[in-house]
């Protein structure tokens, strides 16, 4: 039978908060990137400071959907929660959650190996220093 339509949207709404706040995160972390290469420090600080709010953005989604889990009957938290790992959907209706869970999964990647190159770039700039 799956899961509840106002389950899998509530989800959605969500998933899609997610999918804003990593955008966010990630064109920031563009812009952190560019103000590493120019060596702005001011620009440095700020960035490092914006790039809180879409964090803070995340964790609060992030708490909703296991909030959401908890209020279904077992059987349908075990779903969402498969899914939300990147299980293929089952049903039509779990379609549209499946893809948002796969573009968000890709959008968390971009911006974990830009992170990862931003920290080594700051990293070496400090060991410059020191």
């Amino acid at each position: 039978m799956g899961m509840e339509a106002s389950a899998l949207l509530d989800a959605h709404v969500q998933l899609k908060r997610i999918y804003t706040a990593l955008n966010e995160a990630l064109d920031l972390t563009r812009q952190l990137a560019d103000a590493v290469d120019r060596d702005d420090r001011v620009s440095i600080q700020m960035l490092t400071s914006m790039r809180q709010e879409p964090t803070d953005k995340l964790a609060a989604a992030h708490q909703a959907l296991d909030q959401q889990k908890r209020s279904l009957a077992p059987e349908d938290a075990g779903r969402l929660a498969a899914l939300l790992q990147g299980a293929a959907a089952e049903t039509a209706a779990e379609t549209p959650l499946a893809e948002q869970i796969s573009v968000n999964q890709r959008t968390l990647k971009q911006l974990v190996d830009l992170d990862r190159v931003v920290n080594r770039k700051i990293a070496r700039e400090k060991s410059v220093y020191n």
